[in-house]
């Protein structure tokens, strides 16, 4: 599904440690080839040894350390400039099919990583976004897919992904969570995940009322999915730089990993 990655790559344990989990999911989305970026930012006073050369060589030794995975093809790439931009112009350039970040700032109970790689990255992609966070929780209880929802136009193509991978019958749930006060929208909303739910026998359904970030937050804390995917809202340039939307709050906040889908 998404066959092609490009994985952001820093130097830190923190990085490291968020990538333990990385095996499983390129696993669940298909993926059979990574590229591997670190970008020198050359604006930053850089570390006496943060040379290409030097860059190129780690970059080869993690491609290596994830060619023991089967079937994954790793590539690696060393830019200059601002990361954000930088990955996602190798995305267009080599037609990827999504990027790899890595959050650590739900540890420090931030609900918006601010300045952090991963919202720039969040803001202004196209394409579909992995967030990894440093795992300081226990594992995913179980493989379940969890789709979180507002039931918007920017959630159907979440949908449409999560679909694909419940086709292969794994366990998944829709978690829903409106205000108090009901939307016109609100009853077609609400049809969409019956039917999506008589479609897909193993998937559950949280339909929840009160502020969606907090509901949904709680649903991943409670259920510990493997992964959450969602729908991300802007592709024009003012709203490319708004923040704080409920998708990226919760990618902010969630202590297990959330594809975000344009």
């Amino acid at each position: 599904m998404l066959d092609h990655l490009i994985l952001t790559v820093d130097y830190t344990r923190e990085w490291e440690q968020a990538m333990e989990q990385l095996p499983a999911l390129l696993k669940l989305l298909g993926t059979r080839k990574i590229t591997l970026t670190y970008v020198l930012q050359t604006h930053k006073r850089l570390h006496p040894d943060d040379t290409e050369g030097s860059a190129t060589e780690r970059l080869r030794r993690i491609g290596e350390h994830l060619k023991s995975s089967p079937g994954i093809e790793t590539a690696i790439h060393v830019a200059e400039g601002f990361v954000a931009q930088e990955v996602l112009a190798l995305a267009r350039k080599l037609s990827a099919d999504g990027v790899v970040a890595c959050n650590r700032s739900h540890r420090a109970a931030k609900e918006l990583f601010f300045g952090n790689t991963a919202l720039n990255l969040a803001r202004m992609t196209k394409v579909p976004l992995l967030i990894i966070p440093v795992q300081d929780e226990p594992p995913a209880a179980e493989e379940e897919i969890l789709l979180a929802t507002d039931g918007s136009k920017a959630s159907f193509n979440a949908q449409a992904v999560f679909e694909k991978l419940m086709a292969n019958q794994r366990t998944g749930r829709v978690v829903w969570a409106h205000s108090e006060e009901p939307e016109q929208s609100d009853e077609a909303t609400e049809q969409r995940i019956n039917e999506l739910a008589e479609r897909h026998p193993n998937v559950h359904r949280n339909i929840l009322t009160g502020r969606p970030v907090d509901q949904i937050l709680q649903t991943i804390h409670d259920t510990r999915p493997l992964l959450t995917i969602m729908g991300k809202r802007g592709s024009t340039p003012i709203q490319e730089i708004m923040i704080g939307s409920t998708t990226e709050h919760v990618a902010a906040g969630s202590p297990y990993p959330v594809l975000m889908i344009p």
